[in-house]
């Protein structure tokens, strides 16, 4: 019974990270979501919202481990208009054409909502309980 704890403390600390990433994950996919579903601007390819992604594309267990083992879940656009329209642009750019672009944010909204909505810490709350469950 004594060594029991510090064997149950010892397997927790080692599962942390994990779990850590684990509920990251599920955080990112939310995101992607909420900045897919944003009317903040006018998307009219498709091209800016098809190329928002969260290194998952369900939030399944096996999607979930299939980008972590890729490496950690990041979140973005990969279009190369993507950085103008969250953060907007005024200047001249590379081709010498002149903007005046007034931002239209659609990811730090998005990071906003998954922060407000509490996704990482019940995503968390959800590992734990899946862990002491199991122990």
């Amino acid at each position: 019974m004594q060594g029991e704890l510090p064997d149950s403390l010892a397997r927790l600390e080692a599962a942390l990270p994990r779990m850590a990433e684990r509920a990251m994950a599920f955080a990112m996919l939310r995101a992607e979501q909420i900045a897919k579903a944003t009317t903040a601007y006018q998307d009219q390819t498709g091209n800016l919202r098809n190329s928002t992604q969260a290194g998952v594309t369900k939030a399944t267990e096996a999607d979930v481990e299939g980008a972590l083992s890729a490496g950690y879940p990041g979140f973005g656009a990969s279009m190369e208009y993507a950085r103008r329209i969250e953060l907007g642009f005024v200047g001249e750019d590379s081709l010498e054409r002149t903007y005046n672009q007034a931002p239209r944010p659609y990811i730090r909204p998005s990071m906003d909502q998954v922060t407000a909505e509490r996704v990482f810490e019940r995503a968390m709350e959800a590992e734990m309980q899946a862990f002491f469950g199991r122990s």
